[in-house]
């Protein structure tokens, strides 16, 4: 990976945990100048960071308007969920048909952070971890980036609907969906997880 690229990955993700946390206001544009000047670069790794944004779904490119923040609408998040719930348990199955024990830290680690998270940023940060380390052991790349970035988006709402009534307390569904990964159980960890989805 070149420089630029590395530059154009650094503030494409900061930007969009900045959109997702919403200190980004939905419609707002994202100006190259002061992204640069912002970063100190030039404007190519902002272009590509850009780019980013608008393949994530985090931000929409208009002509003559440029690049704004995105703005979700209600059936935006009923259709991100619709597909959170079709693929996330059919990569969560294949997960656990390919889980090892080297995989149980990281998805522990994850796990422990969220129970003790003691504010919503960090809790919504360890949570979307956790979601994707039990995914992870699928070995699905394709299926885990499009995952990814629903997840994202999921966040973004979390941010703007829940953010403020957060409180802290211990996820009983994260430990059973790693009960039942321990336990080869993929029918169970797949309940549970349809089960967790539809809360949100």
């Amino acid at each position: 990976m070149t420089n630029l690229s590395i530059k154009s990955e650094l503030i494409a993700d900061t930007i969009a945990e900045e959109i997702i946390r919403g200190e980004q206001s939905p419609g707002a544009r994202l100006a190259q100048d002061a992204i640069a000047s912002r970063f100190q670069c030039s404007h190519v790794p902002v272009r590509e960071a850009l780019q980013r944004l608008v393949q994530m779904e985090l931000a929409t490119s208009e002509p003559r308007k440029g690049v704004r923040v995105v703005a979700l609408a209600s059936s935006d998040h009923v259709e991100i969920q619709e597909m959170r719930l079709a693929l996330e348990p059919l990569a969560l199955r294949l997960a656990v048909t390919n889980f090892q024990d080297k995989n149980l830290k990281e998805i522990e680690g994850h796990r422990l952070s969220c129970d003790d998270a003691t504010d919503a940023i960090s809790w919504e940060s360890a949570n979307r971890a956790f979601h994707m380390a039990i995914l992870k052991p699928c070995g699905r790349p394709r299926l885990l980036r499009q995952i990814e970035e629903l997840q994202r988006l999921s966040a973004h709402r979390f941010h703007t609907k829940w953010h403020q009534n957060w409180v802290q307390s211990s996820d009983r569904d994260h430990a059973s969906i790693v009960r039942a990964m321990q336990s080869g159980d993929a029918a169970a960890a797949c309940a549970v997880l349809v089960r967790h989805l539809k809360r949100a």
